[in-house]
Formats: structure tokens, C-alpha cells, sequence
């Protein structure tokens, strides 16, 4: 159940245009969950997100409309590269902070 709780918890967050985030998902479940669950169910939640986005096609080619002098910004990240980094450096985060609550 808990699976399902911080997948559904991530979904509203987001869909309030809140990104979620370990510490915000664990302050809202029902029930005390480990934190290695609470890290692995929201990873996947963030991977299912990404899947979804890839899967969804573009409403139009970006180059669509260029003038043929124009070329595009070839050094230009794609918001695809950004949103990748940016999932991997919250887990990374979500992993510290992780380590920092173990008991000793």
C-alpha cells in the first residue's frame, strides 16, 4: 500500500506544480515508511514521469518554421537533458539526506 500511497502523494503534488520531493512526500503519508521504500518508490514515480513525457509526441518539430539561414542552437540543452540531470541530482540529494538520517 505504501508503494501506491507515495506514488499517488508525488502525482498531486506535482499536478498542484509542486515537484515532489522526498522530504514532501514523507511529511504527508498515512504511516511511517522506510526510507530506502520511500527512495525506490519515488525513483520509479520519477522514471514513469520521464517515460510518459518521452512517449508523448511533440505537437511540433522545434525546427519547424526556421528560416533555411537559420540553424539551430546546436550547444542548446533540450529541456529532455535538463529534466534528466535535474532527476538525477534530487536523487542524489534524496540519497545524502537519506544517509545523513541513519542512526549511527
Amino acid at each position: 500500500m505504501s508503494s501506491a500511497e507515495i506514488h499517488q502523494i508525488a502525482s498531486e503534488l506535482k499536478a498542484r506544480g509542486i515537484t515532489p520531493t522526498t522530504a514532501m512526500v514523507k511529511a504527508r503519508l498515512s504511516q511511517a515508511v522506510p526510507m530506502a521504500e520511500l527512495l525506490k518508490s519515488l525513483s520509479q514515480w520519477k522514471q514513469a514521469q520521464l517515460k510518459e513525457q518521452q512517449d508523448e509526441p511533440a505537437p511540433h518539430d522545434r525546427h519547424e518554421g526556421l528560416q533555411p539561414h537559420q540553424e539551430p542552437l546546436l550547444h542548446e540543452p533540450s529541456v529532455q537533458s535538463l529534466a534528466a540531470q535535474l532527476d538525477r541530482l534530487e536523487q542524489k540529494l534524496d540519497r545524502l539526506l537519506a544517509l545523513m538520517t541513519q542512526p549511527r
